[in-house]
């Protein structure tokens, strides 16, 4: 047992660009230590990549989505109502303006394919050649795209973390 509950020492929920204060004069000390930061900068909560992603697809209306993939990816629905039961798989956020929004995410995803392409990238150097992630990535892509349906047999498990979707704890 502690003297406090947590929600006595959590901030306020706001939606994202809301006034939620000024930075005090510890604050700034604590996040600058030369004192070069100023007290009194306007704070508002953070919108994160999961809300500029919504913003900048114009995903921010009831029955739209989108998706976000790179080391991790997830999926993020604007519900039309709220889900009736809780679902283990699925985080409820909201759009930046406050909107219910099902989020579903996985922690593995492009780790896999970065590591062959650094190990790509790690030969063609050895050779002389300087070849642009983009290109790198660009090529593989495309061959893969016309690789046999079943990768010649090759069976891959990309797991460089933990995973709760599949229930894999490390």
């Amino acid at each position: 047992p502690y003297p406090w509950h947590i929600s006595g020492i959590l901030p306020k929920v706001l939606k994202a660009g809301e006034y939620a204060g000024t930075l005090t004069p510890e604050g700034a000390a604590l996040l600058d230590v030369n004192g070069n930061l100023q007290a009194g900068s306007l704070m508002a909560p953070p919108e994160g990549d999961a809300g500029t992603g919504m913003v900048c697809t114009n995903s921010v209306r009831k029955r739209t989505g989108n998706i976000s993939v790179g080391t991790s990816a997830f999926s993020m629905i604007v519900l039309d109502q709220p889900l009736e039961k809780v679902y283990r798989d699925i985080d409820i956020v909201t759009t930046p303006s406050g909107a219910p929004v099902a989020m579903v995410h996985i922690n593995n995803c492009s780790s896999d394919i970065n590591a062959w392409a650094n190990l790509f990238k790690q030969f063609a150097e050895r050779l002389g050649v300087d070849l642009p992630a983009d290109r790198l990535y660009e090529t593989l892509f495309l061959v893969a795209a016309k690789a046999d349906p079943d990768a010649g047999g090759l069976l891959n498990y990309s797991y460089l973390s933990g995973e709760n979707i599949t229930k894999m704890p490390a």
